[in-house]
């Protein structure tokens, strides 16, 4: 008994250490780490400085004993061999802490961002660190999104970019005493809030929760943490350089985020309104994105991002994903360069990225979802072609993705599922934010260009797409493909671009408006997902007719010749009479139901009066009868009355009535 009572005893001893374990192990790695990196010459592997660190204490051991027997037995022999096997360490120390970014380093030297002009390969002129920081976001969203619509090569070459911006920031002053003044205002509160939150321990020693706080002292902890933000925002506008303030200041928010999640909304954690809590998300996704100009090449980060922007942007999350999927197959690099995070550094970052899926755990569907689109994403080479082929080829729903980043890996058919909705952080299921009030549905501006997008055909209610064009709008007719998750209550749940227009700000209204669309039809149960493609037209210019020419009278008794008309009007005066001697047939619809409508078609016509093109300008806002009337108008062909030399294609609006009272 007493022998199974001290393993109990030492059992417990060794789990309650457990903190210690863990700081005495991130101390051994950053020991190791830092002697691995001494003296090399730039960002190394692993692997490569764990295998100089130990080149560098066996040789230390070796020579020593050589030299401790060399002076015991005055022997010159030992002491010629010490120094030999020394000198032999120390080149297999050296050549290892070659870095491959040696040569390119040594031929073209990075500039700092005063000195470099702004130029393909080097770094913008900053004029302020805030300018600095908002450039960086900018860079950050366009990397996430082009690892996102499966652009390896363009997010490689954007993370390169964000890499060597980072490495030259601008040249701030810093206050080093203003600094440590707040830096010991901070640890004041810390001690404080320490003293307040943690209980006591009993006469076995166990410790002993601290009783609930009265309204006084419940006050006081939430005016400490008050205070802590509020020095934490002070430390971090005084140094940019130490990049604990900022994950500390996310730590908190996240903490706060996290513990309101999992107990529930109803449960007293503090006094912030929702609308607070609201505010405390914001600064967390503001901070993530300011990190990353500091730290782009941290997998950490982008994974910590990927867990708090799912709700609110499911592009940038995957997007993240594949980045830090990416970073995770390189050789590893620590921040800008070897040796950036100290140990403090690296566990507060694992705490972040913890806590920042604690408070994401309510769309712990959407996180596994969008983890297996990414691991396709990582999968896939840049330079993949169609799918195999041939008797032995693999079905492309059967097919195993190898992900090279540890993780497990997943079937295409599981990055096929429609994600369910985002749960929203005031009712503690996600990390959404209210949704704003929808606005109302753009006009449509003739002048920037039209969209056009089948609905019907989709399987959505015909409405208008709702795309916002901002100036100068669509210059030359382009196209995207969207793939939508729908939801089993008909609601648009996720909205990525497949193939983009090449134009990012057209990408993203198409993104916007496709949320508003509603599933016309039946979703299955667990949602389903569908492709639409957003065809962008420029506008049209139509050249007015030109002036009609003052004619002289004809002599009297001579009949007049009938009127000149232009090809335009020719051509069109012949379509409007076709339309009217043959009208489209009225088409078959559900019910039985013969609706009115007008529908004005915009045909280009050759001269020679064939039908090139047809499309619906103004819908009668039935499908059908939209559908009916194309089908019509690209079986028109008209002979024209008279030569048409000078023009090559004509653009014509031909209305199209459906009247059953006829």
């Amino acid at each position: 008994m007493k022998v199974i009572a001290i393993l109990i005893i030492a059992m417990v001893v060794f789990i309650g250490l457990s903190p210690f374990w863990g700081w005495s192990g991130a101390l051994v790695y950053g020991a190791i780490a830092w002697l691995g990196h001494l003296l090399a010459t730039g960002p190394l592997g692993d692997g490569r400085a764990a295998f100089r660190t130990a080149v560098l204490l066996g040789g230390t051991v070796s020579v020593l004993s050589f030299l401790r027997v060399a002076w015991q037995d005055r022997a010159l022999s030992y002491l010629l061999a010490g120094g030999g096997l020394g000198f032999v360490f120390f080149l297999i120390f050296f050549a290892t802490g070659l870095s491959p970014e040696r040569a390119a380093r040594n031929a073209a030297p990075v500039e700092r961002a005063e000195d470099a002009p702004e130029q393909h390969g080097r770094v913008p002129h900053w004029y302020s660190r805030a300018h600095f920081e908002r450039e960086m976001v900018a860079k950050v969203q366009e990397t996430a999104r082009a690892a996102a619509r499966g652009d390896r090569q363009g997010a490689d070459a954007l993370l390169e970019e964000l890499h060597r911006w980072a490495r030259n920031p601008p040249r701030v002053a810093e206050d080093a005493a203003a600094y440590e003044r707040l830096r010991l205002a901070y640890n004041d509160t810390v001690e404080a809030l320490g003293k307040l939150n943690v209980g006591g321990r009993d006469a076995r020693g166990r410790r002993v929760p601290a009783p609930a706080p009265d309204p006084a002292s419940a006050e006081q902890i939430q005016t400490l943490e008050a205070r802590q933000v509020e020095l934490l925002e002070q430390m971090w506008d005084q140094s940019a350089s130490n990049i604990n303030v900022p994950l500390r200041l996310m730590a908190i928010d996240l903490r706060t985020l996290a513990v309101s999640r999992w107990l529930g909304r109803d449960a007293a954690v503090d006094a912030e309104s929702d609308a607070a809590m609201e505010r405390r998300l914001w600064r967390v996704h503001a901070l993530q994105e300011v990190l990353f100009a500091y730290a782009p090449m941290d997998r950490r980060l982008w994974e910590a991002y990927a867990a708090t922007v799912l709700d609110k942007d499911e592009e940038l999350s995957l997007g993240a994903l594949v980045i830090a999927g990416m970073l995770e197959g390189r050789e590893r690099m620590v921040g800008a360069d070897a040796g950036a995070f100290d140990v403090n550094t690296l566990m507060l970052g694992s705490d972040v990225l913890t806590m920042s899926t604690l408070a994401g755990s309510g769309s712990s569907t959407r996180r596994d979802i969008l983890a297996s689109r990414a691991a396709l994403l990582i999968g896939t080479p840049a330079a993949d072609p169609a799918p195999a082929q041939g008797p032995d080829a693999v079905p492309r729903a059967e097919r195993v993705i190898e992900v090279p980043t540890g993780r497990t890996p997943r079937h295409d058919v599981h990055a096929e599922r429609a994600m369910p909705p985002a749960g929203l952080l005031i009712e503690r299921t996600g990390l959404a934010l209210r949704p704003p009030p929808e606005p109302p549905a753009p006009m449509p501006r003739r002048d920037r260009g039209e969209v056009q997008v089948d609905l019907a055909a989709a399987g959505f209610k015909v409405t208008p797409p709702g795309i916002p064009l901002r100036p100068p709008g669509i210059v030359t007719d382009t196209r995207a493909v969207l793939v939508l998750d729908v939801w089993e209550n008909g609601q648009v749940t996720s909205v990525l671009i497949e193939t983009g227009s090449g134009n990012p700000d057209l990408d993203q209204a198409a993104r916007y408006g496709a949320r508003g669309w509603r599933s016309a039809t039946k979703v299955p149960k667990g949602g389903e997902r569908r492709r639409v493609e957003v065809v962008f037209r420029a506008p049209v210019t139509v050249q007015a007719p030109p002036p009609a020419e003052d004619v002289a009278p004809f002599p009297v008794g001579t009949t007049p010749p009938p009127p000149k008309l232009n090809p335009a009007q020719s051509l069109g005066a012949q379509l409007s009479a076709q339309a009217r001697r043959h009208p489209p047939r009225y088409p078959t619809m559900q019910g039985g139901e013969r609706p009115d409508g007008r529908v004005v078609v915009m045909l280009r016509m050759s001269a020679g009066g064939r039908v090139l093109d047809a499309r619906v300008a103004e819908s009668s806002g039935h499908p059908e009868l939209d559908r009916a009337a194309l089908q019509a108008a690209r079986g028109w062909h008209v002979t024209p009355t008279r030569a048409v030399t000078d023009v090559d294609e004509i653009t014509l609006r031909i209305p199209v009535t459906f009247n059953t009272g006829i």
